[in-house]
């Protein structure tokens, strides 16, 4: 489920570390729900466009290959609309790979 906003972390002030704040905005129950839910969707992006680069592929020959125009695929990649599962399938294996989900407790997960 997409969030309803993307998490906005505070402006950076003087020498104070992105890190820093993050630790500190992460401790507000509201911006870890939506980061978490965020950050899942952004890793997703960021792989699928590895894994098109990795094929050496284009997004117009991606695009092609979903029936989709190029734009759709840039989207896609760039985080800016969530992702159903069966999309997800169809852009994995139109780059020749399969999905494999795995759940973790959550005490061992990490950002």
């Amino acid at each position: 489920m997409r969030p309803t906003r993307r998490p906005q972390p505070r402006r950076l002030d003087g020498a104070v570390e992105f890190r820093d704040l993050l630790r500190e905005d992460l401790k507000k129950p509201g911006f870890r729900k939506d980061f978490e839910a965020y950050y899942l969707e952004l890793r997703v992006a960021e792989k699928l466009h590895a894994l098109r680069e990795e094929r050496r592929m284009t997004q117009k020959e991606l695009a092609a290959r979903l029936k989709m125009n190029q734009n759709a695929v840039s989207r896609l990649e760039a985080c800016e609309h969530s992702m159903t599962l069966r999309t997800l399938q169809r852009v994995a294996a139109a780059l020749g790979y399969e999905i494999d989900i795995r759940f973790k407790p959550a005490s061992l997960r990490r950002l």
